[in-house]
């Protein structure tokens, strides 16, 4: 019987480097980490804000006017906040296995071609939201009456900054240097941990 003399390669996986490794990284390292904490803080608090809501109306009979409409609001802040980290970090759907299967050239101009369409959209988007800001000064919702603008705010931020993450990935395709960062907070701790003896590889 005869063995296959094929060998499958591994798809490639894109990999990420220290987020203050290169200059341009470093640069927008204090914004990065405005978004990562504000969209943190905004996922806790659209998980607490129900708890909390359940927590005083079964047990205290006494429910909090407007919680759900405070948390549909963190709600949208955390998605619009969390996008450009997204997107620095590489962990959107990229499909690499299929990626792997091209031509390094044709896979080098793909990636130009798609930060280019990336910037360009979310540029486009951070424009609407400005409209859509202008438009909706004197709106407000109806319980609490957060004002519209700031629901349109936080889109336009969002977009503005994925703009950004995504003007600096074209920078790196065009140099041929990593795209995605990663963060010291997400780093495997250098020591090997003490493993019982059947884990261990």
């Amino acid at each position: 019987m005869q063995t296959s003399d094929i060998v499958f390669d591994a798809p490639l996986v894109s990999p990420a480097v220290d987020s203050r490794h290169f200059a341009i990284d470093r640069a927008v390292e204090p914004l990065r980490w405005v978004f990562r904490w504000g969209s943190l803080v905004m996922l806790v608090a659209m998980v607490s804000l129900p708890f909390m809501q359940v927590v005083s109306r079964e047990i205290f009979s006494a429910p909090i006017v407007g919680v759900e409409e405070l948390a549909r609001f963190m709600l949208i802040c955390s998605v619009f906040l969390a996008l450009p980290y997204v997107i620095s970090s590489g962990a959107n759907i990229r499909m690499e296995e299929i990626v792997a299967l091209f031509p390094a050239k044709v896979v080098h101009i793909a990636k130009i071609a798609t930060a280019i369409t990336a910037t360009a959209t979310f540029a486009t988007m951070a424009g609407a939201s400005m409209v859509a800001i202008g438009t909706n000064l004197d709106n407000a919702t109806p319980t609490l009456g957060i004002p519209y603008w700031i629901f349109f705010g936080a889109a336009l931020v969002g977009f503005a900054m994925s703009t950004v993450e995504c003007g600096i990935q074209l920078v790196k395709i065009v140099q041929n240097k990593p795209i995605y960062v990663s963060f010291p907070q997400e780093q495997e701790p250098e020591e090997e941990l003490d493993l019982p003896e059947e884990m261990r590889g």
